[in-house]
């Protein structure tokens, strides 16, 4: 069994960025053997792995709970829609997006609750999402439905470098394959002749610019070690 009191050192330690070899030496120096002193690397290592197991659930069962309240909201709109007027159902969808997004946000940045916050965060991405098919119904906008989901995905790969969310990004590629897999071959060959399939090819040229964008960006920002694995 590891030594509480080396193991603490260690720990310690490594929070303060001292290497590994560094560390070895110290205790060497201070008479521990490289057994005692490997053990207790190995007690840290499991401990954070236990650690980092717990934050995930966490992540997983909140993640699912936002999308769950998401949907709750969205069937009591559904439920009521046709009694609402425009005014009111715009107000709502403003409302709880916003509401979503500034919860998030407090809970992220001013507490402790990052897991929360970014639960929320999602919930008004969502909303948003959500947002954007409503409109166009409620006006008769005359447009391609892929449109609506590079439409999300933009504004949710903005709002993830915003609040620092990758959750976000994680959301946004499958929004990105829908819009990809259920653009009609017609925007290429009516290309110039229609403004509809005008702007339909020119969202599609815009997303791809912004996704290539935001892979090299975020790519850049990761450590050398996630460059080999990825």
């Amino acid at each position: 069994m590891a030594d509480p009191n080396l193991s603490e050192y260690v720990k310690t330690s490594l929070a303060q960025g001292k290497p590994k070899e560094e560390i070895y030496k110290e205790l060497l120096g201070q008479g521990w053997t490289i057994e005692v002193i490997q053990e207790s690397f190995n007690s840290i290592g499991t401990e954070q792995e236990k650690e980092d197991t717990s934050k995930k659930t966490i992540s997983i069962i909140v993640t699912i709970g936002a999308i769950f309240v998401g949907a709750g909201i969205f069937s009591f709109i559904a439920a009521n829609w046709l009694e609402m007027t425009k005014p009111i159902k715009i107000g709502i969808i403003l409302i709880s997006m916003g509401v979503s997004y500034g919860a998030g946000w407090y809970l992220k940045e001013k507490s402790e609750l990052q897991k929360t916050g970014d639960a929320l965060i999602l919930l008004g991405s969502i909303i948003y999402g959500a947002g954007i098919f409503l409109v166009a119904q409620m006006f008769n906008i005359r447009a391609n439905w892929p449109d609506g989901f590079i439409l999300w995905m933009i504004g949710m790969i903005a709002m993830a470098f915003a609040v620092e969310s990758y959750p976000l990004f994680y959301l946004a590629i499958p929004l990105g394959i829908i819009a990809l897999v259920g653009h009609p071959f017609g925007i290429f060959t009516g290309f110039g002749y229609n403004s509809f399939l005008l702007t339909s090819s020119f969202l599609l040229l815009v997303s791809t610019i912004i996704t290539f964008v935001t892979g090299w960006i975020i790519r850049k920002r990761m450590s050398p070690e996630l460059k080999e694995f990825y």
